[in-house]
């Protein structure tokens, strides 16, 4: 997004920006058939309070896979992805309020937020629980924390690069036996930095979407949304760019950002109680983590490091878990290797077949 140095890495859990240098495998294009399917609302279900979010269901299975994205995307994101999932399990992806169709909502948009929503969306729309969960980045710690606050709604977990709450508080002592307090004291005070230029950044294009829709041919625009991802398509990015210049998006994605579980410290004492110890229990809990970065800087390896650790972390939550490292991958792993994460809920959908 923007400049991924300041806010990318953020929400990924890795603090700074990977090497351009060092390339991901080619993803797979989209078809335009199914991109197709990503271009209009689908069941747009009534969740309360006068506000509707959409809902895109396809497939059939014993378990339903629902699926959340991260800062600035909705469910297009998962056009690589969730045709696949849907060939042995039900695969939904949904819009969180004020994404992609989506109804915004006025309340901050917190993770607990966040949580509520979809709460009420598997509720208003029958879903039958439990269901195993998908989330990437910020959409991750979403998750993370649904299976948290409703565990028994939650069959089983698939993070994808997920965003981490506490994230150097608790990796702190790892990166100064690593790499020592100086890069570990210098990584810290660059993710100060960032956060406070990026929470400026996206403030400043939700106000200039206030007086009109952006431009998309302005700089403003290109600081303000995501690149368009090659794969997904020429259908699917000018569809994204339809929703990218107006104002409901650019206040959504500001806020986000500004509620996020990196840039809002006030929960960090909520968060240390509710993931401790083996808080999922015995959940199938697979963690995939990217793993390109530039070898010969200290600071872009100490933030892939310190990722690692506490995804390492967040598997250990449950009996079961498994943290995954993605050869050839950056943040979007979904994109980059989106058969990487087709396995990986293939696995749990298998893992929860097997006979207690």
């Amino acid at each position: 997004m923007r400049n991924p140095v300041v806010i990318l890495p953020l929400i990924a859990g890795a603090l700074l920006a990977v090497s351009p240098a060092r390339a991901a495998d080619p993803a797979p294009a989209v078809s335009a058939a199914i991109a197709a399917d990503y271009v209009h609302p689908h069941d747009r279900i009534d969740i309360g309070g006068g506000r509707k979010i959409n809902l895109f269901c396809m497939g059939h299975g014993a378990h339903t896979v629902i699926f959340d994205s991260g800062l600035s995307d909705w469910s297009s994101i998962w056009a690589l992805v969730q045709p696949g999932v849907a060939a042995h399990a039900r695969a939904c992806t949904y819009d969180r309020a004020g994404m992609g169709y989506s109804d915004p909502s006025d309340m901050p948009r917190s993770p607990v937020a966040v949580v509520d929503d979809l709460h009420k969306l598997i509720q208003a729309a029958k879903i039958g629980t439990p269901v195993v969960l998908v989330g990437h980045s910020l959409g991750g710690f979403n998750m993370k924390l649904y299976a948290a606050l409703y565990p028994g709604e939650v069959a089983g977990l698939v993070l994808v690069d997920p965003a981490e709450e506490r994230m150097l508080t608790r990796t702190r002592g790892a990166l100064r036996s690593k790499f020592g307090a100086t890069v570990t004291a210098e990584l810290e005070l660059h993710s100060l930095t960032g956060r406070s230029h990026a929470a400026s950044q996206l403030d400043g294009c939700a106000a200039a979407a206030h007086g009109r829709d952006l431009d998309p041919a302005s700089q403003l625009y290109k600081d303000c949304t995501d690149p368009p991802r090659a794969p997904l398509g020429p259908l699917i990015a000018a569809e994204r760019q339809k929703i990218q210049v107006k104002r409901a998006y650019q206040d959504t994605q500001a806020s986000e950002f500004a509620n996020s579980v990196n840039a809002d410290s006030r929960p960090d004492d909520t968060y240390a109680a509710l993931f401790s110890g083996h808080a999922f229990a015995n959940k199938p809990l697979i963690v995939l983590s990217h793993s390109i970065y530039d070898p010969k800087d200290p600071l872009d390896a100490a933030g892939l490091y310190l990722g690692h650790v506490a995804h390492q972390q967040t598997a250990a939550l449950s009996t079961r878990g498994i943290h995954r490292i993605v050869p050839r991958t950056h943040h979007d792993i979904e994109i980059d290797r989106p058969q990487a994460v087709i396995d990986a809920v293939d696995e749990v959908l298998r893992d929860l077949g097997k006979p207690r």
